[in-house]
């Protein structure tokens, strides 16, 4: 049976941005509102609300959300994972809780009205809601410090002033105490919202025009499909994967694709679906003569490794993450291995998956390999600000076929010559005095060689995504951009895009923070919009102590 909702506002995905704009908007008595989100509520999967749960949270399939990538020509052709967290929360509910704004010179690529000045007590704001802070030292972070300043970096932690290349330190981290504090946790769990709706393990299948305004959305939830109508906008938080999809399943975006799916046109816009942009990286491994007492990315440096980029000179174009095999190793297998041993045919057959995950609880029962497993680890080579630009496009007019998405990673050479100089770079650290004592054994042929055409091979097999997919709508103020500075997209009323596919160039670093602080400035925009006044350092009350039931606010 086909129902129909009225709210004042919907919005289109419950991850880190959503949560936001939802909250935000249900703060300030903005009207009704409805959280539309495909995956679970977030008391079936109680490791997304835990500060130590990151790591079962990755290996959980009912949290992560798989796909792949169109062949990679450029990495042996290769179809790469490039999986996101589904559920309350997103991504921020499964990732290393790792906060980092980007540096100030990231943001002078970005249109008026977004650089650095305006946006940074928006991230202050969420700072403060987050309640980010760094972790205690250990003994193999305090060694990993020592070995990067002798390598060129100097000590700053933090690492939320802008300033950010050349410096390694403690960066601060969204938990406090054993609570992860994603979007879900800090703006929408335990708050008074009854103006709030959520709908959850719920698909949006199309947004649905009248004369060009958006006016609601269609969606399947347990096998009903259901419409949400809008009596003032819509808002898409589907991320940079989905919300281009879900555009171009509604009748916006390339024409040629629409028509060759039989969709209705109801705009034509090209760039949709375009610029893409990730973050590859590769980890260099070692190991050490003991296991590391670091159970979290807690640790990561920004540096300038190509002068020949068109950045700045004092832009950091790698960021570097010192990795401990303790702390994510076996979860990581559990999720990586099937896309990298599985061919893409039957990468989605559960019971494949389900082998190798079994082998990898095998190889960690024996302890001897268990213990020596625990020694190893790595320095993890992020390239900062790629200059390959990818895309997304239709692969069939079922919303449950994922698209065709191809980053087109090391396509521009300059990406290749960028990670190559940064292998080099963390290959130096680890051959400082504190890691030649902590032991520094190369697992990995860049370990183990001078050579870069080696070292190339080595990328080209080992890259894989960080998940900071970005750029897929644009925001801009030309042609070539389909969304506006307020976060509209163009041509068409009713309509925002408030995640990180309006990113026009990708931060140095990781998009958790700014996919936040997008999602706070949308509901300053849609308050401003309406007439109402934001009370912008508004706290909400606590809630009453109340368990959460399915489509009604945790």
């Amino acid at each position: 049976m086909k129902t129909v909702q009225e709210y004042d506002y919907i919005i289109v995905g419950g991850g880190s941005s959503g949560c936001v704009v939802a909250a935000r908007l249900a703060e300030q008595h903005a009207g009704s509102i409805v959280l539309l989100e495909t995956g679970d509520a977030t008391d079936r999967n109680p490791e997304t609300m835990q500060a130590d749960g990151f790591t079962d949270a990755f290996a959980n399939d009912n949290v992560m959300w798989d796909r792949l990538s169109a062949p990679q020509q450029d990495c042996r052709k290769r179809s790469l994972y490039l999986g996101s967290g589904t559920g309350m929360g997103g991504s921020g509910s499964v990732n290393g809780m790792v906060y980092t704004r980007g540096d100030k010179r990231d943001y002078d690529q970005w249109p008026s009205g977004w650089k650095w000045k305006d946006i940074a007590p928006f991230f202050t704001e969420v700072e403060t809601r987050l309640k980010v802070k760094p972790r205690a030292p250990t003994e193999y972070t305090e060694t990993c410090i020592e070995a990067a300043k002798n390598a060129g970096f100097q000590q700053k932690d933090g690492l939320l002033d802008g300033d950010l290349c050349g410096f390694l330190g403690y960066q601060t981290m969204n938990y406090d105490g054993d609570q992860r504090r994603s979007s879900y946790m800090s703006f929408v769990r335990g708050q008074s919202l009854d103006n709030l709706t959520q709908i959850t393990n719920a698909r949006a299948t199309r947004i649905l025009f009248e004369n060009k305004k958006a006016v609601g959305v269609e969606y399947i939830e347990k096998g009903i499909r259901s419409t949400l109508r809008a009596r003032k906008e819509v808002i898409l938080c589907a991320g940079a994967l989905e919300t281009p999809k879900l555009l171009m399943l509604s009748g916006v975006g390339p024409n040629d694709q629409l028509a060759e799916f039989g969709i209705p046109e109801v705009l034509h816009v090209p760039s949709i679906g375009q610029n893409l942009q990730d973050h590859p990286n590769v980890c260099v491994f070692y190991k050490g003569r003991k296991g590391s007492d670091c159970f979290y990315p807690q640790l990561y440096g920004f540096h300038r490794v190509n002068a020949q980029l068109p950045l700045p000179e004092d832009q950091a174009d790698t960021c570097y993450v010192f990795y401990s095999a303790g702390s994510s190793l076996k979860a990581s297998l559990k999720r990586m291995l099937p896309a990298v041993l599985l061919p893409k045919s039957v990468f989605y057959s559960p019971r494949l998956r389900r082998w190798l995950r079994k082998a990898v609880d095998l190889v960690y029962g024996i302890t001897p390999i268990a213990n020596m497993l625990a020694t190893i680890y790595g320095v993890v080579v992020i390239l900062g600000k790629p200059q390959s630009r990818g895309e997304l496009r239709l692969a069939s007019a079922d919303p449950a076929i994922q698209a065709h998405i191809d980053p087109a990673y090391f396509t521009h050479p300059d990406d290749m010559e960028t990670m190559i100089a940064g292998v080099e770079k963390a290959k130096l650290i680890a051959q400082q005095a504190s890691l030649r004592r902590w032991g520094n054994t190369g697992l990995v042929t860049a370990a183990r060689t001078e050579n870069k055409v080696k070292i190339q091979r080595w990328i080209e097999s080992a890259v894989m995504t960080t998940f900071h997919y970005t750029g897929t709508c644009k925001m801009g103020e030309d042609e070539h951009s389909p969304v506006d500075t307020t976060l509209k997209l163009k041509g068409i009323e009713g309509l925002r895009i408030a995640d990180a596919s309006v990113i026009p160039e990708i931060a140095v670093s990781a998009q958790n923070a700014p996919s936040m602080m997008i999602g706070y400035r949308a509901a300053e925009f849609i308050m401003a919009s309406s007439g109402a006044t934001s009370v912008n350092k508004r706290t909400p009350k606590k809630a009453k102590n109340k368990r959460s039931v399915e489509g009604k606010v945790a």
